[in-house]
């Protein structure tokens, strides 16, 4: 069983993470808006990996007896100026995210709950790897900001990529 506090926060920080799958679903409609399918599929792909990320709290907050507390889900930003606008947005989302996991172990650690530290050992990794993934990215759009033809090259890459251990996102366009 998981205190008042714990499950408040454990709450919270699975809200955020299907906050962060609703604003990667934003940037997945600005690209497809603008004909941009593989920038489109990256965030597409991150989508699903935040709504992954926020059903792997929510089942675990049932697993030790918890309770889970759906909160209303604000829009994002969906309105971006440059095709670099949506990648920062998202390094500073996860930057964000790891902050708020690092203070949910903090709490764990504070309450002495060995399972949930447990549990979100794996998330501290995650966030390493979502950090490196948006500055990697941000850095390559940063490189090609001003260039069509390195933006199409770039959407043609992300085009090819796939979600971890499966297939293509499948999406309406």
């Amino acid at each position: 069983m998981v205190s008042r506090n714990l499950n408040t926060a454990l709450n919270t920080q699975m809200n955020k993470e299907f906050y962060s799958a609703y604003s990667y679903l934003a940037c997945t409609s600005y690209f497809q808006d603008e004909e941009l399918n593989g920038f489109a599929n990256f965030f597409l792909i991150q989508a699903r990996e935040e709504l992954d990320h926020g059903m792997k709290i929510f089942d675990y907050i049932h697993r030790v007896g918890g309770h889970c507390i759906l909160e209303p889900i604000s829009p994002p930003k969906k309105d971006f100026k440059t095709v670099l606008e949506p990648f920062q947005t998202g390094l500073d989302k996860e930057r964000e995210l790891a902050g708020e996991i690092s203070r949910l172990f903090q709490i764990a650690s504070s309450e002495h709950h060995a399972p949930t530290q447990v549990f979100l050992q794996w998330f501290v990794n995650e966030q390493v790897e979502e950090e490196s993934l948006f500055t990697h990215w941000v850095k390559r759009v940063q490189r090609v900001l001003k260039d069509s033809n390195g933006i199409l090259r770039l959407d043609t890459e992300l085009l090819e990529r796939m979600p971890e251990g499966g297939s293509a996102p499948k999406s309406s366009h």
